[in-house]
């Protein structure tokens, strides 16, 4: 059996999702400054070029949520994912956990499937993402398909407020519980009004 084959094999595609959405939640850039991360060989692949400077909480972005929420807005069209950027967040979670190893991370799996990958963070951000701006959707330029989009995540919303509603009033007559799926009007793929882009690795450049 190939690698890549092993890859596509053993991998969890609901805790991939799971892996990808907090990692886009909770990743924070700070300008260039990162504390210095143990765990990693300074000599390996999967040392960090990290100064040992302290941020401020003013200075960090989420940059990823903010990606997201300009898609929303209709003012950005692409998810531009750095692979630098996700190996240097499973460096910092490995702290309390065993040694990172380059080899058995997600950034390693993305370069390696990475057409999968691109459906799976697209599934992760369809899940994630925020509400438009308001003024966005007054935006006389915003098309039909921003305003359907929109008026079916308003009816979603009732619908699930409806059924709290009767789970609340009484739990014996509430309907059964149906899955995401089963409550999408349009196939994601149709409503998608962006593309995910991986960025390579630094590494990956200078050895190009």
């Amino acid at each position: 059996m190939s690698a890549l084959s092993a890859i596509r094999s053993v991998v969890d595609y609901d805790s991939e999702v799971r892996k990808i959405s907090q990692f886009m939640e909770k990743f924070v850039a700070t300008g260039g400054k990162k504390q210095v991360m143990a765990g990693a060989d300074s000599g390996s692949d999967e040392a960090m070029d990290m100064d040992a400077t302290e941020f401020s909480p003013a200075e960090a972005s989420h940059i990823y949520m903010d990606m997201l929420q300009k898609v929303a807005n209709r003012t950005q069209d692409t998810v531009e994912i750095k692979l630098d950027d996700v190996r240097d967040f499973e460096v910092q979670a490995s702290s309390s956990h065993p040694p990172f190893t380059f080899a058995g991370s997600l950034a390693f799996r993305i370069e390696n499937n990475t057409k999968c990958y691109v459906e799976m963070f697209s599934r992760a951000i369809d899940q994630m993402m925020p509400e438009p701006d308001s003024s966005a959707m007054q935006d006389p330029e915003a098309d039909v398909m921003d305003v359907i989009y929109q008026a079916r995540r308003d009816r979603d919303r009732r619908d699930r407020e409806a059924m709290q509603a009767v789970e609340a009033a009484d739990p014996m007559q509430a309907p059964p519980a149906q899955g995401p799926a089963a409550a999408e009007s349009f196939p994601a793929v149709l409503t998608r009004r962006y593309t995910v882009r991986f960025i390579p690795r630094a590494s990956q450049h200078a050895q190009a």
